[in-house]
């Protein structure tokens, strides 16, 4: 069993990251920065295979963020808790994962594997990216034939031409209902990032919304 150390510089066409001492509980008060780097050309995919980090709505305590490329890229998306996100997605061959733990309750923390894929690869493994066009359409894995799959988080980073304001409309909309849409549910941000302060709304059930 490999031993995780806090961080590294990571590369190849495939490997696999963990946090500190896992699967022992991680250390408090810690910062782990990963750089991975894979084949020029291709994407970096990475997908949790297993994750337990201090458990928080909005994870503001322990949390694990990705960023496209090395250096100041765009958040891809934080989490926390038990439940493992979908298979994340860099826009080149860079990504970095960083997970930060406070004073308090820790878990085992997490291991995950990276691998290089083709660009705009898309199939059940993963699904989001980034979206640049002034108008174009997405949709969530299987549509329509069959369900979208169960435990994946999609994020899509929309961006308009400088000075345009971007507009989304849903033409269709099936999503598990529930009153405070806590299971499944789309969210929409304002900004680059999935940032609570910043959410415009949050959607379930099976009317679209205006």
């Amino acid at each position: 069993r490999p031993t995780f150390a806090c961080g590294g510089v990571v590369s190849g066409e495939s490997g696999f990251i963990g946090s500190e001492g896992f699967p022992g509980v991680y250390p408090p008060n810690s910062k782990c920065t990963w750089k991975i780097t894979v084949p020029e050309g291709k994407v970096v995919v990475l997908s949790f295979r297993y994750l337990d980090l201090e458990s928080d709505n909005l994870c503001r305590y322990d949390f694990v963020d990705i960023y496209n490329g090395h250096a100041n890229g765009q958040r891809i998306g934080r989490f926390c808790g038990t439940v493992k996100p979908g298979a994340l997605v860099s826009n080149s061959n860079k990504m970095l994962v960083q997970m930060t733990s406070d004073a308090n309750t820790a878990g085992s923390g997490f291991i995950a594997k990276f691998s290089a894929a083709e660009p705009h690869e898309r199939g059940d493994q993963y699904c989001g990216g980034r979206l640049e066009k002034p108008s174009g359409s997405f949709q969530t894995p299987n549509w329509p034939e069959r369900d979208y799959p169960a435990g994946v988080t999609c994020s899509w980073h929309i961006i308009a031409p400088k000075n345009q304001l971007i507009e989304l409309k849903f033409e269709k909309f099936d999503v598990e209902r529930d009153n405070y849409c806590r299971y499944d549910y789309v969210a929409v941000f304002n900004g680059g990032e999935i940032n609570d302060a910043k959410r415009i709304g949050k959607y379930c059930g099976d009317s679209p919304p205006a």
